[in-house]
């Protein structure tokens, strides 16, 4: 069975490859040479060679183009579903592997190895139920992918707003381990608003910026490429 992801890269490439090809062929073109009378059959309708040329040109500067950007950014906006997208910046690379370390006791790595979390584990965590949960999350994504790109970021990476408690409540909030713990419900407020952060009680989410600074102790190894030959989560 085909795989979505290589149907996209297939048509990607396609689109591309054809608008540079026709693209060259219209810029070898001598349009004032064409016979005015010459004709070309597109099998539904015939028109002039004149015609012909000036629709390719179309195809060739406008519609395949259009076509290649849309298929890149629908690439873009799906990948970011997979903690293997997430890895390709080396900046996000220390939560991946930190994520995958099994002697890891950070938040991100307990859920990860314990499989609370089947699939998809980065986005779980970091988008809300719903259409637009799903769309913010990916245009954040989309923010993320232009920022690197373009390299304006500062490292280690920060983010831009306090982590919203409701990307944990959504899972836990009505699970009986949660119900049954007291101080749950004594602080119920201070967690639905975001006042007070999960993390002040259940340690770290990820490595601690000291530790992803270039030039930390770890930071070596935890920018390392992360391998998924093994996807027993995915």
């Amino acid at each position: 069975m085909i795989e979505w992801i290589f149907l996209v890269r297939l048509v990607g490439t396609i689109t591309c490859v054809a608008g540079i090809l026709i693209g060259l062929a219209v810029a070898r073109k001598h349009f004032a040479g064409i016979p005015e009378s010459l004709m070309v059959s597109l099998g539904i309708a015939t028109i002039s060679a004149a015609a012909f040329w000036k629709l390719t040109a179309f195809v060739g500067i406008v519609v395949l183009p259009v076509a290649t950007i849309a298929v890149a950014n629908y690439h873009t906006v799906e990948g970011v579903h997979e903690v293997e997208a997430c890895s390709r910046c080396h900046v996000m690379r220390p939560m991946v592997n930190d994520l995958m370390d099994s002697s890891s006791d950070t938040l991100a790595a307990r859920h990860y190895k314990n499989v609370w979390i089947p699939n998809n584990q980065c986005y779980a965590c970091h988008s809300n139920y719903g259409f637009t949960g799903d769309m913010a999350a990916k245009m954040e994504g989309f923010r993320h992918l232009a920022r690197y790109t373009t390299r304006t970021y500062p490292e280690p990476i920060a983010a831009r707003h306090t982590y919203d408690n409701q990307q944990c409540l959504k899972c836990h909030e009505q699970m009986p381990k949660f119900q049954a713990v007291q101080s749950h419900h004594t602080v119920k407020e201070r967690l639905a608003s975001s006042n007070m952060s999960c993390l002040n009680c259940h340690g770290k989410a990820h490595p601690t910026r000291a530790d992803r600074t270039p030039g930390s102790p770890p930071y070596d190894e935890l920018v390392k490429k992360p391998s998924f030959k093994e996807k027993s989560h995915e």
